[in-house]
């Protein structure tokens, strides 16, 4: 599974938009995304790669997915 598919799957669990409504330019905003879910999407992003993503500083879901790709 591709970071962006891991992405949309762990947003489509924690907010319950669907998954074909889940692009990569979609922001946080977009998608409902509060303070407390940022964090759980870090911390699933972090346990799923091994990855260290400190204050994850990202507007749209592909920004995070190049973060991840860069760690």
């Amino acid at each position: 599974m591709d970071i962006f598919e891991f992405l949309r799957s762990a947003v489509h669990s924690l907010v319950g938009i669907p998954e074909e409504e889940i692009r990569p330019e979609s922001t946080k905003d977009e998608l409902k995304l509060d303070s407390f879910d940022v964090e759980e999407l870090v911390l699933d992003v972090e346990n799923e790669y091994d990855v260290l993503i400190p204050e994850a500083k990202f507007d749209t879901l592909e920004d995070l997915a190049h973060l991840v790709a860069a760690a």
